[in-house]
């Protein structure tokens, strides 16, 4: 997942001494009066909050609707309104009742995987399986008794699924045994990782409360416990000796990357991404299989001293199998992140790609320190322009981000920080001069978030740069980690919302391209605003004075790029793939439970993505090249070479970039007219 915060810890140091951690009620406590006094907008505990909490609690202790039935969640009705009741009057025996139902619904759950283990199993097809539209929520079954042929379907569908992922597989009947003892033995594994949690199940039973409760605020505020919140520190951090590899369990309890650290091999080589399923890892001759295997075994298993590489076998979300093999470095970000190259064709052009914008919290150097860097060494060669790529940045520092935006713009606001008491703090590039004075593109897509979206509305508004690509994710606030009393957790709250220095904001509306490319993922990934808490826009008064020049027209610009666009293969072929991955997505399906009825659906959702190889296709717009510092690092540094090769070769191939090269071509001879 990505990371979309600035994050400023407050130390207090008398509480975080004391020895006893606080009670469920004592943590509500601190955690609603915390919210009260510096979230950005604070929200009244009513019934509509323990509506919220509610709905919410059990969506997320059932997310997969395996666990409770509509009879089951109705023996809770009474509390849909009374949460805020408890809470203030300090009446929590309710979490006690709530945890004793979900152990009694997993050991329900469990006893009937091990009945359906001892049947057999019917695969002719006389049964379905209906998929709605991906708009809908799933729903509770009706009964207990319908809750057991949920179960029933979903073990077979299950097996059905490995079968079809098998590279060279036998006949179905041949394997089915042993699929249905491996399905059998997950299932188990998912209910038995649940009753085991770490700290016992009312403490995930609690922290699930909790974390639900931080998010009727907004969906970026959270809570952690000490455990989340060491494992959330490490991921933000700038340097750590691994694979660069991030592991998590989906809602079937399967272990599956979660994401890839900035910088790594896996991050460059592209082989894997978050959201593959973990099959197994290999590392000298051992082997492990994620079958029911615990994060903390996976985890000891790589960092295991005598393992200094370490094979990962996954399956894409495309059913693809794929493997990567990894050293373990010692990864700082800081020197692996920021790709540089010149785009040598009818004009020279250089691009650069920063996927976050990160920070060294020991030095106070960074990604815009590295940019920095690389501006120089661009201007030494004299180039024309520069495409500033930030698709897929989540964010990060925004000191980082503010610094960058100064090395574009001579002085001058750059937003404005607005918390909940209505105060303003503009922010303002204190540097004089500029590092970088040639005209300027920004490519961004849906994942560009956060710091990335502040930058390019600050560029976009003292008219320094050119904006295409696809709308952003839409989030403009900002937040702040803070430690509640007796080392009992932490909350992440949101403490201050972005605006443009015009008085603008992008929250939860994004970033709109001044030219807009095609995407994946138009009217099914709407970002911020598919969240139900989230802050909605609006615009502030912006008692800014400044006088800037006016937005360029970029009209004719526009043209050029569309009329090139309707000759784009790529771009044709991503407009089928979105229409069609639309239509399937918003169907209802009625699927035979047999292998035949699932593989005709996966073979049609196969289909939509048959030519989604001829989208990155080498062109002969230009040829992109090292900077020369380069080719000496890499005469030293073989272990770079292949790395690099795969960069260049990527970007060569980047339908996106090679638009963006003729945008920025036209708006430098539109800006010399």
């Amino acid at each position: 997942m990505h990371t979309f915060f600035r994050v400023l810890i407050i130390l207090f140091t008398t509480t975080l001494c004391a020895q006893n951690t606080l009670s469920f009620c004592e943590k509500s406590s601190a955690i609603l009066t915390l919210l009260e006094k510096n979230h950005y907008q604070p929200k009244p505990i009513d019934d509509n909050f323990s509506e919220y909490v509610y709905t919410n609690l059990f969506e997320r202790l059932d997310t997969r609707r395996l666990l409770y039935s509509e009879t089951d969640i109705e023996t809770f009705e009474t509390f849909k309104t009374q949460f805020d009741d408890f809470l203030i009057n300090q009446q929590c025996d309710f979490i006690s009742a709530i945890t004793k139902s979900y152990k009694q619904q997993l050991e329900l759950a469990l006893k009937t995987i091990e009945k359906i283990e001892k049947s057999r199993l019917d695969f002719s097809g006389k049964d379905t399986a209906t998929y709605g539209s991906f708009r809908e929520k799933a729903t509770y079954s009706i009964t207990p008794k319908a809750l057991e042929d949920r179960w029933l379907k979903k073990i077979r569908i299950d097996i059905i699924t490995d079968y079809l992922s098998l590279s060279n597989p036998l006949k179905f009947r041949k394997v089915k045994a042993e699929l249905k003892a491996k399905v059998i033995a997950e299932n188990k594994c998912f209910i038995v990782d649940k009753l085991q949690a770490v700290n016992g199940l009312e403490s995930y039973v609690e922290t699930t409360f909790l974390d639900v409760v931080c998010s009727y605020f907004d969906p970026h505020t959270n809570f952690m416990d000490p455990t989340d919140n060491t494992a959330f520190m490490n991921s933000i951090g700038t340097e750590t000796n691994s694979i660069g590899v991030w592991f998590s369990k989906n809602g079937d309890g399967k272990i599956i990357v979660s994401g890839l650290q900035t910088g790594s091999k896996a991050w460059k080589e592209k082989k894997i991404s978050a959201g593959d399923l973990v099959l197994s890892l290999e590392a000298n001759d051992e082997k492990i299989s994620t079958t029911c295997l615990s994060l903390q075994s996976l985890y000891e298993f790589i960092s295991d001293e005598k393992f200094q590489q370490i094979t990962i076998h996954v399956l894409t979300e495309k059913n693809n199998q794929e493997s990567i093999t990894l050293a373990k470095e010692n990864l700082k970000i800081e020197a692996n992140a920021v790709n540089s190259f010149i785009l040598k064709g009818k004009k020279n052009i250089g691009y650069i790609s920063l996927p976050s914008f990160y920070t060294n919290v020991d030095y106070g150097f960074g990604s815009a320190n590295d940019i920095a860097k690389e501006l120089f060494k661009l201007n030494a060669v004299n180039i024309d322009g520069l495409i500033l790529d930030l698709r897929g940045n989540g964010g990060g520092s925004m000191k980082q981000a503010i610094d960058l935006a100064g090395m574009f713009i001579d002085k001058g606001p750059l937003g404005i920080y607005r918390d909940h008491n209505d105060k303003k703090t503009i922010v303002k590039d204190i540097n004089r001069g500029t590092l970088f004075t040639k005209p300027l593109l920004i490519l961004l897509n849906n994942e560009s978030a956060s710091a990335s979206e502040f930058l390019a509305a600050a560029l976009r508004d003292h008219n320094r740069a050119i904006i295409v690509g696809s709308k952003t994710y839409g989030k403009g606030t900002v937040q702040q980690v803070v430690p509640l009393p007796n080392n009992a957790g932490y909350v992440k709250l949101t403490i201050e919302k972005m605006y443009g220095f015009k008085g603008n904001s992008h929250q939860a509306v994004g970033i709109i391209p001044d030219i807009e490319f095609p995407s994946f993922y138009t009217n099914i990934e709407n970002g911020e605003a598919d969240n139900s808490t989230h802050i909605i826009n609006d615009t502030i008064n912006k008692n800014v004075y400044f006088d800037i020049a006016e937005l360029s027209d970029y009209s004719k610009i526009q043209a050029q790029s569309n009329s090139r666009m309707k000759q784009n293969q790529a771009a044709t072929t991503i407009r089928k793939i979105n229409a069609d991955l639309l239509s399937y997505l918003e169907s209802v399906r009625k699927i035979p439970i047999s292998v035949e009825g699932m593989k005709k659906d996966r073979d049609a959702f196969d289909a939509i993505f048959s030519n989604s190889d001829t989208i990155e296709i080498a062109h002969k717009s230009f040829e992109v090249v090292n900077l020369e510092d380069y080719h000496e690092i890499l005469a030293y540094r073989k272990d770079k070479a292949k790395q690099n090769s795969y960069a260049l070769e990527s970007t060569q191939k980047d339908h996106e970039i090679e638009e963006a090269y003729h945008i920025l071509i036209d708006y430098i001879n539109q800006l010399a007219q």
